[in-house]
């Protein structure tokens, strides 16, 4: 079965993945919608993809009617309202995240796709990243031996990965891009009790935003090992501008866990890890940037082993982004259990919040 997509936002991560993979994929899905503020960036992705309707906002898509399904990939502050309205118009939903920003909208996605029976997949594609999935195979049942867990990231964004005419680019409506960050600043203040714009930048940008990817990874490996969650937040910081971020964990254990996000604007360097420090091995995941597809994913596992160390790696191409998209249409047509539903995603944002509460206090 072909599933009718309708697109809400066309910004970066809908262009440098969504709709090229979407497109790749005409036997599982066809892009009929797109819902984009700026005239100049909608009628060139109608263009390129050959799109039948464009609409400058979401409720417009939705009112159009003939979908099956909606895409999120419109700014985070918008989320919350974009998920809520296609669910009640009758759509499964594939959301980037963060799912939304605080854990009353949280919980008001998890009603609904309760109350509708539909699809809600929160875009967390690391979970289908087959390295991840080779680390996860092969855990112990508890984590009664681990010692550490480190996860560092160094982000220089997307600047090194694109040329100038790679994505189209054109002016948002002024109204509208004041209403979005106007709903963000809201959105934060509920959240963590402040609006002011380096608060903005680290919560809903650096901790929920680029943090929650691998704090997502770790706990599907921590649940794997039956590690009672959400785990007691212990310490956090933030600094420059809300661009550094870090957050530390304890588990039940007594051993801790440690992330740093850091974003470097002015390198081109990209290193993402996350290592477990188990007694007798050492476990680590090494990502590439999301931006640079058909790079490996290493998963390596060194131990010792007839007296020396003895270092296994396992590298994956296969793009997360698109096996996400062939589990959201196997959730849709086949009623599959959904990696990533609304409840786990509402897990990554309570312990965020509560690391950045941490750092506040």
């Amino acid at each position: 079965m072909k599933v009718r997509i309708g697109v809400v936002g066309g910004g970066l991560v809908a262009q440098a993945m969504h709709l090229q993979y979407l497109a790749a994929k005409p036997d599982r899905f066809s892009v009929d919608a797109l819902a984009e503020p700026s005239q100049a960036v909608r009628e060139a992705l109608g263009a390129r993809y050959g799109i039948r309707r464009l609409h400058a906002d979401h409720r417009g898509l939705l009112d159009a009617g003939e979908l099956d399904a909606a895409v999120v990939s419109s700014p985070a502050g918008t989320h919350a309202g974009v998920v809520l309205d296609a669910l009640d118009a009758g759509l499964h939903v594939f959301v980037e995240k963060p799912m939304c920003i605080t854990l009353r909208d949280a919980d008001a996605i998890v009603a609904a796709r309760e109350r509708t029976g539909l699809t809600v997949q929160v875009g967390t594609m690391k979970r289908f990243d087959p390295a991840y999935e080779a680390m996860l195979a092969e855990l112990p049942d508890t984590a009664g031996d681990l010692r550490y867990i480190s996860v560092v990231v160094n982000d220089p964004e997307f600047e090194p990965f694109f040329t100038a005419d790679e994505i189209a680019r054109g002016d948002v409506p002024a109204d509208v891009i004041e209403a979005t960050r106007s709903a963000e600043r809201e959105q934060v203040a509920e959240a963590v009790g402040s609006d002011d714009p380096d608060t903005v930048r680290a919560f809903s940008e650096s901790y929920l935003g680029s943090m929650l990817h691998d704090l997502n990874v770790v706990h599907g490996l921590l649940e794997r090992m039956a590690e009672p969650l959400p785990a007691e937040v212990v310490d956090a910081a933030w600094w420059n501008e809300g661009r550094a971020v870090t957050g530390a964990v304890r588990l039940a254990n007594g051993s801790r866990w440690d992330s740093a996000w850091i974003q470097l604007l002015d390198t081109f360097e990209y290193r993402e890890s996350i290592t477990l420090y188990f007694a007798d091995s050492v476990r680590s995941l090494l990502f590439p940037s999301p931006w640079q597809k058909q790079r490996p994913t290493v998963y390596r596992r060194s131990e010792r082993r007839d007296g020396a160390n003895r270092a296994v790696e396992t590298e994956s191409y296969q793009e997360a982004f698109s096996r996400e998209l062939d589990a959201f249409h196997a959730c849709v047509v086949d009623g599959a259990e959904c990696r990533t539903p609304p409840e786990q995603a509402r897990l990554d944002i309570e312990v965020l919040t509560a690391m950045f509460h941490a750092a506040r206090a």
